[in-house]
């Protein structure tokens, strides 16, 4: 056993969680991420259990010189996750989700991803703003602002956040908040993740209960079409209504173009304000209505519930709006878009 082996022999056994290195069966797995375009090979990939296992891990590399990444959800697109030749330090095995009715508030950890806080939150009928895909990661959503479905009312993630630990790089743990070392707390919110590994982050949760929401996907020939047609509707919309408009690929890899909404339920009159979104947006295409029936849109919509942060997480039958682009009905889920914008 070479030097170097037996300090990484002698590190993992001070872990709590667990240590990869490119030898090991599972460590094809453990660098992948979202982004299957992003193929690097880290020296060593720390999946921590806890706090202290993050402190470890930044010792170990700073001591050795390794650059250090931090994964939590692993959804960045530009693979800030992972890094060739360094050190990974991998929250995904730090869950910790606690929410406190009363209080509406709740308590997750660094590895926590938008659909498993989301369930959570809505066992109480509470959620926060949070990501449009379930597979995106808290941490790195919040620290980078956080705009979702609930922002019109709510405000973004970041505005939401009411503290933070994390563990800086001369690895002491601290606690930021509105109260305790608020300078820190200021740059956490939007700011990043350069100013330390975040590992549990408390949220203020809002009384959130049944949404009507799905996708909206036409033929990319009706693009100009449709897009003009968001723009109108988007000026008088109201602000429990979150759309956003997008240009992607279908799974069969066919360019569609897409609107994505999750309005906030609050009465009949809203529903029936929604419902006319879909109507009207159904209503531009003629190669749509060969193959889906107004009736059969509205028996969709009315039953399209599920948590309002992240409606791909929400069961097949019930989360999306199938407005197919050919004669065969189907489904574009939301992660399978390239890109996503909102106006």
């Amino acid at each position: 056993m070479s030097a170097l082996d037996q300090e990484f022999a002698e590190f993992a056994s001070r872990l709590h969680g667990e240590l990869i290195r490119p030898e090991d069966a599972n460590y094809d797995e453990a660098r992948r991420i979202w982004n299957a375009m992003i193929d690097r090979r880290p020296a060593v990939i720390v999946r921590c259990k806890d706090a202290d296992d993050v402190i470890q891990s930044i010792a170990f590399a700073r001591d050795h010189g390794f650059v250090l990444a931090v994964r939590g959800g692993g959804h960045n697109v530009s693979g800030n996750a992972v890094c060739d030749e360094g050190l990974v330090i991998d929250l995904s095995r730090m869950k910790d989700i606690r929410v406190d009715e009363e209080r509406r508030t709740a308590v997750v950890g660094g590895g926590v991803t938008w659909g498993e806080f989301d369930q959570a939150a809505q066992r109480a009928g509470l959620a926060t703003t949070g990501g449009v895909v379930p597979a995106t990661g808290v941490a790195g959503l919040t620290l980078g602002g956080g705009s979702g479905f609930l922002a019109r009312t709510q405000g973004l993630a970041c505005d939401n956040l009411l503290g933070v630990d994390l563990v800086t790089a001369e690895g002491r743990v601290a606690h930021a908040s509105e109260q305790e070392n608020p300078d820190l707390f200021w740059g956490v919110r939007g700011g990043g993740g350069n100013f330390g590994v975040a590992t549990s982050f408390q949220f203020r949760l809002h009384p959130v209960g049944a949404i009507l929401g799905g996708v909206l996907v036409h033929p990319m020939g009706r693009a100009r079409e449709l897009l003009r047609f968001y723009s109108k509707f988007v000026e008088g919309a109201p602000d429990e209504l979150t759309l956003f408009a997008a240009l992607g690929t279908s799974p069969d890899g066919v360019p569609v173009a897409v609107i994505l909404a999750a309005p906030w339920m609050r009465g009949n009159e809203f529903y029936d304000r929604s419902a006319n979104l879909a109507r009207r947006s159904w209503m531009i295409s003629s190669e749509c209505r060969t193959s889906i029936s107004k009736a059969s849109l509205d028996r969709h919509i009315r039953r399209a519930h599920g948590t309002i942060g992240s409606p791909a997480s929400w069961p097949i039958s019930e989360r999306r709006l199938s407005i197919p682009w050919s004669a065969t009905p189907r489904a574009c889920p939301q992660n399978a878009l390239r890109s996503c914008s909102s106006i």
